[in-house]
């Protein structure tokens, strides 16, 4: 990520979510040179894509993912979760809640658009990959090595 403002913003994570998130990110490092190198940059990523699509295309992801694997009901309970994500990402996001909410009636909370945006992310990873992602790292490092690219 450049130098640019930003800002915490609190993510209340579904563990299967977070763990999903962490799994593609891991998974991006190895397959998608374009992919940012932390996963908080990931995490803006994933988040501006999903602002940019249409509303219906929002709504079209949502439905799919309704019952996705990573929703379902485990032992850990949901937490909160500072990112420091760039202003920039989050008004992108607030002018998609907003577009949303006023065509197509869909009320959503941050967290929520958070969920659906790294679902379609993982979705992609997973795809880019050709099967299933790895398990997520207990711990995620500040920069973790590369694969580098074949030449």
């Amino acid at each position: 990520m450049t130098s640019q403002t930003t800002i915490p913003v609190g993510i209340y994570w579904k563990p299967g979510v977070w763990d999903l998130a962490r799994s593609a990110y891991v998974a991006d490092l190895d397959i998608d040179p374009e992919s940012p190198g932390s996963f908080v940059g990931w995490l803006a990523q994933a988040l501006e894509l999903h602002a940019r699509r249409s509303p219906q295309q929002r709504a079209e992801l949502a439905a799919a993912g309704e019952n996705h694997p990573a929703l379902a009901s485990v032992t850990r309970k949901s937490f909160n979760k500072k990112h420091d994500l760039p202003a920039s990402t989050m008004e992108t996001v607030e002018d998609a809640l907003v577009t949303d909410r006023q065509e197509l009636g869909r009320m959503l909370a941050r967290s929520a658009f958070a969920q659906e945006a790294v679902i379609a992310a993982a979705e992609d990873s997973r795809r880019r990959l050709g099967r299933e992602l790895p398990p997520p790292p207990q711990k995620l490092s500040n920069r973790p090595p590369r694969r580098r690219p074949a030449t």
